[in-house]
């Protein structure tokens, strides 16, 4: 029996006197859901992608996103894709129109902010089909009910080229993978000015750990990527490598399923799609990695930038656009109260929240306890009391 997803306070919820390391390089690239795609360090035995072998690859962005809407489309089914206006789901949007037959559906599921991040796009590919939607039904549960529609985010994106967990330090691209040791207080290192662990849009408010929960943390990273840089399948030389490999090894898994099971408190996650999880844009990302950014933030994802200015031509999306915390938008958006720290740790409180789901669709929400005998099957051999 196979984990799809869990809350990574499970350990602690159900007292099983776990503390796995894979959620120290998870937690720095932002990741809520901790999964390694290598298979080394999981706690649980969980589904998620393999990274596939590259073997002869030679398609481009462009070609890969075609690949990738046709094969939607050949699911026979509507599809829904969630725009915002950003670089991914511009992307993704392309594809999906320039593949769409006269018979395909197509809905896009956008808000105002949408059109406010890429007014051309609206004007030219969107305006007219769909209108925009309320922040607060953007998420609307009852649509990943309707497995009759294929849900398509442009989630997996950030992962195929970098990390956005880098934004702050951005600067620091070139430097030697290893100077992570010194960042912040790690293991008695020498700080290092200006230079942050834990960065990114959700990161500005979180409270810093304690000083032993930091260094355990710390210690846990240390353990587990100078294990994993010898597994990348490319040589991890500096800080942008590092953080691009753990975004696509630890993070992945959890972009691809947390439009439900972390911001809804719906299961069904079947028919909902991510646009960049597939084997050619994994392939893609291995071969081009040295194409990703030009050293500054205007230049991080450029290679979609140009492939979207081909159909829309943007010259100031194309020089300055860059990657924005969308999602977070919408869920700001979506509710009554300021988004920071304190109300995700209440959203991420209630006792309606997804704690557990297995592949054959079992779950448990956050205050239901997980029977000993599902944590006899999941748990991975080493992590058996």
């Amino acid at each position: 029996m196979r984990v799809k997803y869990f809350r990574p306070d499970i350990f602690k919820l159900d007292d099983l006197n776990i503390n796995p390391p894979v959620i120290a390089p998870a937690q720095l690239v932002q990741a809520y859901l901790p999964v390694d795609r290598t298979g080394k360090f999981n706690p649980f035995n969980m589904m998620y992608d393999p990274i596939p072998t590259v073997g002869k690859f030679n398609k481009t962005l462009e070609e890969c996103c075609m690949d990738a809407a046709q094969n939607l489309w050949k699911l026979g089914k509507p599809v829904e894709l969630f725009w915002s206006g950003g670089i991914d789901s511009s992307g993704a949007l392309i594809a999906l129109l320039e593949t769409k037959s006269d018979s395909d559906i197509l809905n896009i599921r956008y808000t105002e902010e949408s059109i406010v991040e890429f007014p051309l796009m609206w004007e030219k590919m969107v305006k007219g089909r769909n209108d925009p939607l309320p922040d607060k039904v953007m998420l609307d549960e009852t649509l990943f009910n309707n497995h009759d529609i294929i849900k398509v985010t442009g989630e997996c994106g950030d992962q195929c080229f970098g990390s956005d967990a880098l934004r702050d330090n951005i600067d620091k691209h070139a430097d030697d993978w290893k100077s992570i040791f010194t960042w912040g207080s790690f293991g008695g290192g020498t700080s290092v000015p200006n230079s942050k662990l834990i960065t990114g849009n959700a990161a500005h408010d979180m409270p810093r750990k304690n000083p032993k929960t930091y260094k355990l943390r710390m210690e846990q990273l240390a353990e587990v990527i100078t294990e994993q840089v010898d597994s990348a399948p490319i040589e991890i030389k500096t800080i942008f490598d590092l953080f691009w490999w753990c975004n696509f090894c630890f993070k992945w898994q959890d972009v691809d399923s947390r439009l439900i099971f972390t911001f809804t408190t719906n299961t069904e996650w079947k028919s909902t799609l991510s646009f960049f999880n597939t084997e050619d844009f994994q392939r893609w990302s291995i071969v081009n990695h040295d194409i990703k950014h030009g050293g500054s933030w205007e230049t991080y994802k450029q290679p979609a930038k140009e492939y979207i200015n081909k159909y829309i031509k943007d010259e100031n999306y194309r020089k300055n656009k860059t990657k924005e915390p969308s999602l977070i938008k919408i869920l700001q958006g979506a509710i009554d109260e300021k988004y920071n720290f304190a109300y995700r740790q209440k959203r991420r409180g209630r006792p309606d929240r997804i704690k557990l789901v297995l592949e054959d669709g079992q779950f448990w929400r956050r205050n239901e306890k997980v029977p000993d005998e599902i944590y006899e099957e999941i748990l991975i051999g080493g992590y058996h009391g």
